[in-house]
């Protein structure tokens, strides 16, 4: 079946939309399945990360499967298709493939090489594989993507600088507060990024860090680790009222700091300037607090105009990547479609016992005298004589098949032999 995509990105929707259309990992399993039970949906991988929401499908039809995952976008996020039509890309067969390779490399990203992205390829695929939502179309695509992933790691200089997008934002806060060293560091939310991000902070020299999260335990698990403290999410107040430096990335669907609740800290803050990092999607901050006096707040479409595009420096990395690219999608195009002939060679190998034993049945008369020994022979001439006028065209449709051309081969075979006619 063909590979489809659909999706919006940082480059194509503002934070907001991004937002709207998030799949957070607990709501996952739910959009898988109703993702499957779509009529030209028969395999389903969704990607959503803080840049990009996809959704990876093979597809029975072209058309069908697209009506199928925007219908899916719009019902499961409760919106009107109308809302986001005009931000969506699409992407089928070789194109599709090309571009989820882009994005496992990192040239596809708001900071080109980042090493965040390919990690969450993997998770996404791993999701979908324990729902049961992919077969062997999406199963051999994605394993590919993340060895392609890896490969342009090891044989490019692409992710040599520039490791995510929380590397930017922590560039950012440092040209606040002139450096980190010996600031106080608040870290709400203990998942994957939260961990970055503590550990991104004792790196960059933090005197002080403390992780607040929603789950006692991770939180301190976390902290305990860095050399750090944690509390309860209920106390973030007080936290935000002495930190020098905030980071905020949880899982949360609504902000975990208010505006009512950062509007508090700061007027115990006595003006004191605090830099809050929002690496959240959907925002963990509420975007009102850059009202407030002496917050410098950047979220994910804030940090897009200081981010680094690798289009000078690292351009020819990215060069170096896509030729890489062109090569592995040019590997996997011809995988699937020597796979698409696997079912005409069964239904033509299927044809001609089918008529071995016709012909047989319609002699049997004359091999009535036969004993077993030579009933055998019989069958063994005939099934090797089958055999041998079938190896050419198997053999060298195979090789045809690989080609680009190689679905009309599949098409000229099945028209041939009549593959498709039943009364044949």
């Amino acid at each position: 079946m063909p590979v489809f995509v659909v999706g919006l990105n940082f480059k194509s929707a503002p934070l907001e939309l991004l937002e709207r259309l998030a799949v957070d990992p607990e709501r996952r399993p739910k959009a898988l399945a109703h993702l499957l039970s779509q009529d030209h949906v028969h395999e389903a991988v969704v990607l959503s990360t803080c840049n990009r929401v996809e959704v990876y499908t093979a597809v029975s039809r072209f058309h069908g499967g697209a009506a199928d995952v925007r219908r899916f976008l719009a019902e499961f996020h409760h919106l009107d298709a109308q809302d986001f039509a005009d931000r969506l890309y699409d992407y089928y067969e070789e194109r599709a493939v090309q571009h989820l390779f882009a994005v496992a490399s990192g040239i596809d990203s708001m900071v080109v090489g980042e090493a965040q992205v390919l990690g969450q390829v993997r998770e996404a695929f791993q999701a979908a594989t324990a729902e049961h939502a992919v077969g062997p179309v999406l199963s051999t695509l994605f394993r590919q993507a993340i060895k392609v992933g890896r490969r342009a790691r090891a044989e490019t200089g692409i992710g040599a600088e520039l490791a995510s997008t929380l590397t930017v934002g922590m560039r950012v806060a440092e040209g606040q507060l002139g450096s980190l060293a010996g600031r106080r560091v608040l870290v709400v939310g203990a998942g994957r990024m939260g961990r970055l991000a503590a550990r991104a902070a004792r790196a960059a020299g933090a005197g002080e860090l403390v992780v607040a999260n929603r789950s006692a335990g991770n939180g301190a698990t976390l902290a305990r680790e860095l050399g750090g403290r944690s509390v309860p999410l209920d106390r973030v107040e007080d936290e935000l009222a002495a930190a020098d430096l905030a980071i905020a990335s949880t899982a949360a669907v609504a902000p975990t700091v208010t505006a009512p609740v950062m509007a508090a800290a700061v007027a115990r803050r006595d003006r004191a300037p605090l830099v809050v990092l929002d690496l959240g999607v959907p925002r963990d901050v509420d975007p009102e607090v850059r009202a407030l006096p002496g917050v410098m707040l950047a979220d994910l479409d804030g940090l897009r105009a200081v981010l680094e595009t690798g289009d000078s420096g690292r351009r020819d990395e990215v060069d170096r990547v896509r030729a890489m690219i062109a090569g592995e999608t040019a590997g996997f195009m011809s995988w699937q479609r020597e796979a698409r002939l696997g079912p005409t060679i069964r239904s033509l190998r299927a044809r001609a016992e089918e008529a071995r034993r016709r012909e047989l049945a319609r002699a049997g008369s004359r091999l009535a005298g036969l004993d077993e020994r030579e009933r055998a022979a019989v069958e063994a001439v005939t099934r090797g004589l089958v055999n041998k006028l079938l190896h050419d065209p198997v053999v060298r449709g195979k090789a045809l098949a690989a080609g680009p051309d190689g679905d009309l081969y599949a098409r000229m075979l099945r028209e041939l032999y009549a593959l498709d006619d039943p009364d044949a």
